[in-house]
């Protein structure tokens, strides 16, 4: 991973302050993303072997249930309310950050003391991007918005967190 500080001299300390906890959220979702995606498989084996594959079963509802509320509690150190109050709504594989330990750029931007944004460029079939907006609300900064877009694109795209 490289890192590109392009902060205002004064905030260039700030990096690790800001990147270092998004890094290890990233992380956090990557692996419960991993563990859900992998019990879903098993899943949908057993229905297969059933003859229900297409059916939305108990088991189902269950461990999206499950799903939502652990990455609820993954989310909510380090959001603002709007990105952890209704997540949970997909997971796959690979992880939507499965690239945050392997090759991918990193800028980090902070022109004011109240506002910073991380953004990650990284190649995933197509060159892709995501942005990392943080706000400093009680001196503790928190994720309050993330966009997703495509590196050939100046456009942004509102996402969610998971």
């Amino acid at each position: 991973m490289e890192i590109i500080n392009e902060a205002n001299e004064k905030f260039k300390d700030k990096q690790a302050d800001i990147c270092e906890p998004l890094f290890e959220l990233l992380r956090k979702v990557n692996a419960l993303e991993k563990e859900i995606y992998e019990r879903n498989e098993g899943l949908e084996i057993k229905k297969e072997e059933l003859g229900i594959e297409n059916e939305f079963t108990s088991e189902d509802k269950e461990l999206w249930a499950e799903y939502k509320k652990r990455l609820g509690e993954i989310l909510k150190p380090y959001c603002m309310e709007n990105l952890y109050k209704n997540c949970g709504g997909s997971f796959g594989s690979p992880q939507k950050y499965g690239y945050i330990d392997g090759e991918c750029k990193v800028n980090f931007i902070m022109k004011s003391a109240k506002k910073a944004v991380v953004e990650t460029h990284y190649k995933s079939g197509i060159d892709k991007k995501h942005k990392f907006v943080f706000k400093n609300i009680d001196d503790k900064w928190l994720l309050c918005e993330v966009y997703y877009g495509f590196e050939d694109e100046d456009s942004w795209y509102s996402d969610s967190v998971r």
